[in-house]
């Protein structure tokens, strides 16, 4: 036997242990589909026979069948549903599409009623800065005003105060010219008692006075009084006084020394009557009436 013949035996061999481990396991899977198929108990992997399995997947079947028409005819009845809510989806967003164009040309005309009032906001917000500014100015005018007017007011009442105390002035004037013409009057009927007039001269005459004689100073041929009369009491150098005592004339002196309370004067002796003594009255009340009768 030649090298081929050998590695053929040896191959036929091969496969043979090969063929003879097929055959092995082959039958050590072996099945007995018959009993496999009609058996009734569940067997070693848990499930029945391929006839029982088959009848359980036919009533499976047949329930998922009539699930699955009674899905359908749900199905069917929510698609119908749907297509109607669909259609009325539809029908609404035709109105809304229409609502929203009525919005959208609302939305541009109330945009250019917008715009046209923040114009007019703006103008008028332009106006109050305007209307501010002048009202500022005016704040300003009118207190400048009303300083002037309080001035002008208190001026107004200084001046209705001085017009009413004018006024009483006026009328505390006429009320003294009614005196005074009534003592001009009256003054005038003394005058005329006395044979004076207007004209009579009156440098020399004293006022009204009375007084009294404090003491009496003879000096040769001369005889000085002292009287209680004097500067204050309008006794002026050369005003002569009657000299009396109770009724009774006495004389007449001049007055040639005076000081504010008191005066000294000199006795006329050639009108003298009578003795003079201190406290011995003198008055200038008579010396108009005396000067009267001795220019008549």
């Amino acid at each position: 036997m030649n090298l081929v013949g050998k590695i053929f035996v040896f191959l036929i061999f091969c496969m043979s242990v090969v063929f003879m481990s097929f055959a092995v396991m082959i039958y050590a899977t072996h099945k007995n589909w018959r009993q496999e198929v009609i058996r009734e108990d569940v067997g070693s992997n848990g499930q029945p026979g391929w006839r029982k399995r088959f009848q359980n997947e036919k009533n499976k079947n047949a329930l998922l069948d009539g699930q699955k028409v009674k899905l359908e005819d749900q199905i069917a009845t929510q698609e119908a549903a749907k297509r109607q809510e669909i259609a009325k989806l539809e029908s609404e967003l035709q109105s809304l599409k229409i609502k929203n164009d009525e919005l959208e040309d609302s939305y541009v005309k109330k945009t250019t009623e917008l715009n046209d009032l923040l114009n007019e906001v703006k103008k008028q917000q332009d106006d109050l800065k305007e209307l501010r500014a002048e009202n500022e100015q005016m704040r300003v005018d009118i207190a400048t005003t009303r300083d002037v007017i309080d001035e002008q007011l208190e001026k107004y009442l200084v001046q209705t105060e001085q017009m009413h105390q004018a006024e009483g002035e006026l009328k505390r004037l006429e009320e003294r010219k009614k005196q005074l013409l009534e003592e001009l009057t009256l003054a005038e009927r003394v005058l005329q008692a006395n044979n004076l007039h207007k004209h009579t001269p009156i440098d020399d005459t004293p006022p009204p006075i009375d007084g009294v004689i404090t003491a009496v100073k003879r000096m040769k041929d001369t005889i000085y009084v002292e009287v209680t009369v004097g500067t204050d009491d309008g006794i002026r150098q050369g005003n002569k006084m009657e000299v009396y005592r109770g009724g009774q004339y006495l004389g007449q002196i001049e007055i040639v020394r005076t000081t504010p309370d008191k005066s000294v004067g000199r006795v006329d002796r050639s009108r003298q009557q009578g003795e003079i003594r201190a406290r011995d009255r003198v008055e200038t009340r008579r010396n108009l009436k005396f000067t009267a009768d001795n220019s008549s």
